[in-house]
């Protein structure tokens, strides 16, 4: 039996290993069509849309060949994704949660505050929590923290909060694919949001959590390729205006996303501090950023993951500052010494699609920018300053890079490629950690362990579609922003998800410690973004996050303190966890 299992695996691997090569040959000629067109003289704007369209297929395409309908291939990855795959996709996640905060990227210290804090939390996610999951044998975060808190209210108020957070990241990430599709390539919004939520439903639908970690994987070299031909270009030319790991340029950028209003201006080493804390808290315990862990064939090989995750996370970082940095520095280029009627002319055509603001309004030809700069008492024929052409947030600097730069349209594609493709798998990872959260570990569970595969698999994709179906509301409504859902998510997740986690090495802590962690958090939370107001920073949401986390910790370790009673099973739970083999739970019958 054992000789016909490796068989089965090595007959399993070769055609997974078949399907990836096809997917990923079928990228490169799409791409280099396009810098073939391009050369040719091939209209502009078909060269910069195609490659964004065809990622989506391409993605979509990936994520459908890989169906299975094994449990430990759909919600596990088969156990058997190699690490370097394994920590090239989660590094794609990681940084696409900062991607709608690129500006803090170039433009603010990586030593403290928001950046820093999320890298502190992906380590502790890619070197310690990810390995300890992989090794007790669970398939997600939610079901460590079951199996350590079986009763019924605290297992669906845990299961719950990081469902929420995994959602909210779902609903963000199919939000970043539509804007970029919009933006960069003027499709309409009804029609992205459709093919985005499509394409997410089938790159995870029919193969879980294996399709999209490598869905993801292939994301990322699509993010890696669009990032790094425009910079690398750049470089080699020697017209990119920062250096990769310092210069004086980044300071200037940075001064610019200041008056632009893309970055606030420091808020003071306290609230530094303790953004930096609870972003490090949320960051770690976010079911999407543990995900690729558990899809590893062993705890060494998630460590293996781990270290390539942040290797390839600061990489990506870098590309990704660099890219927004150059931007923000060209446009200023551009605009210097020029008067309100002699912009450059993709100025005026990005004005008049809401991207960039002239003079304060929104002008789509040089006479309404001189009226509108002539309200701010500029005088015509009078060259305007940088700060007065304003991009109306990242995503356009990033997206513009290309034309800003003359590199060509096939570049603005990938560009525009890479957009996409962060968004896409953020959507990907996040719907399938929460349809498995509330599919499998919450609605499966409550069924007593008895479905058949088959009708597990269809509540979990039945939860699949209501989530996808919310987020193409969200992206067609524009209700919510990118940043505002990731920042709740990660804020809710430091709140509520992080003390329970903590509280689970804790002896002492039973179903009611958890419980009452998880509803205090929460309170907490929803009080001090109560409190704070409607127009909120990320450094706001973390700081509540904070609070939230420290009332809910304090709150579980009070009710620890006061109850008397032994725990044998919590004792015996957490020395296995720690000092024993580390498998908490028994092989899944669907496996």
């Amino acid at each position: 039996m054992r000789e016909r299992s490796g068989e089965i695996a090595l007959f399993d691997r070769a055609i997974l290993d078949s399907r990836i090569a096809f997917v990923t040959a079928s990228f490169l000629l799409a791409y280099g069509f396009a810098a073939l067109l391009d050369r040719v003289g091939a209209p502009e704007r078909f060269v910069g849309a195609a490659p964004p369209w065809f990622t989506v297929i391409g993605l979509a395409t990936l994520g459908f060949l890989l169906h299975s309908m094994r449990v430990s291939f759909y919600y596990a990855g088969g156990r058997a994704i190699p690490a370097a795959y394994a920590g090239f996709a989660n590094a794609a996640v990681a940084v696409a949660l900062l991607l709608p905060f690129a500006t803090r990227l170039a433009g603010h210290s990586w030593g403290i505050g928001v950046v820093c804090g999320a890298f502190l939390g992906l380590a502790g996610a890619a070197l310690y929590l990810g390995p300890l999951l992989r090794r007790t044998g669970v398939f997600s975060l939610t079901g460590f923290l079951a199996a350590r808190f079986p009763g019924t209210l605290p297992r669906l108020a845990l299961i719950g909060a990081a469902a929420a957070a995994s959602g909210l990241l779902a609903v963000a990430g199919s939000q970043m694919a539509v804007d970029a599709l919009v933006e960069l390539t003027g499709a309409g919004r009804i029609v992205s949001a459709f093919v985005v939520a499509a394409a997410s439903l089938i790159i995870v639908g029919p193969g879980g959590l294996g399709a999209a970690v490598w869905a993801a994987a292939a994301a990322a070299g699509v993010v890696l390729l669009g990032f790094g031909w425009p910079v690398a270009a750049l470089w080699a030319q020697g017209r990119l205006p920062v250096g990769i790991f310092g210069g004086p340029g980044w300071q200037e950028a940075g001064e610019l996303f200041t008056a632009w209003r893309l970055m606030p201006p420091p808020m003071g080493i306290f609230v530094e501090i303790g953004a930096t804390v609870a972003v490090a808290l949320g960051v770690a315990s976010l079911a999407p950023v543990l995900a690729p862990a558990v899809t590893t064939e062993s705890a060494k090989s998630a460590r293996d993951a781990g270290v390539l995750t942040l290797v390839w996370s600061l990489v990506l970082a870098l590309l990704v500052a660099a890219a927004i940095a150059a931007s923000a520095l060209s446009l200023a280029a551009a605009v210097s010494g020029q008067s309100a009627e002699r912009l450059p002319a993709p100025i005026y055509a990005a004005s008049g699609r809401g991207l960039v603001d002239i003079c304060d309004a929104m002008t789509a030809n040089p006479s309404q920018a001189q009226r509108a700069c002539a309200a701010l008492n500029i005088a015509p024929g009078t060259p305007v300053d940088p700060v007065h052409v304003r991009p109306v947030d990242g995503d356009y600097l990033l997206g513009a890079l290309p034309a800003a730069t003359d590199l060509g349209a096939a570049a603005s594609g990938l560009m525009a490629s890479a957009l996409v493709a962060f968004g896409l798998l953020l959507a990907a990872v996040g719907l399938q950690t929460c349809s498995a959260a509330l599919g499998h570990d919450a609605l499966y569970r409550m069924r007593g362990e008895i479905d058949l595969t088959s009708r597990r698999l269809a509540i979990t994709r039945l939860v699949l579609v209501g989530v996808a179906t919310a987020a193409y509301l969200a992206s067609i409504t524009e209700i919510v922003t990118p940043g505002g859902l990731i920042s709740l998510a990660i804020a809710l997740s430091a709140a509520c998800v992080a003390p329970a986690l903590a509280l689970a090495f804790w002896e002492r802590a039973g179903d009611r410690e958890a419980l009452a962690a998880v509803l205090c958090g929460a309170l907490a939370l929803a009080a001090a973004l109560y409190l704070d107001g409607p127009a909120r920073k990320i450094e706001a949401y973390a700081l509540a996050g904070l609070a939230g986390a420290t009332v809910a910790l304090g709150a579980g370790l009070l009710s620890g303190l006061v109850a008397r009673q032994d725990k044998p099973a919590a004792q015996a739970f957490v020395r296995r966890v720690l000092h024993g083999d580390g498998v908490i739970v028994a092989p899944d019958k669907g496996a």
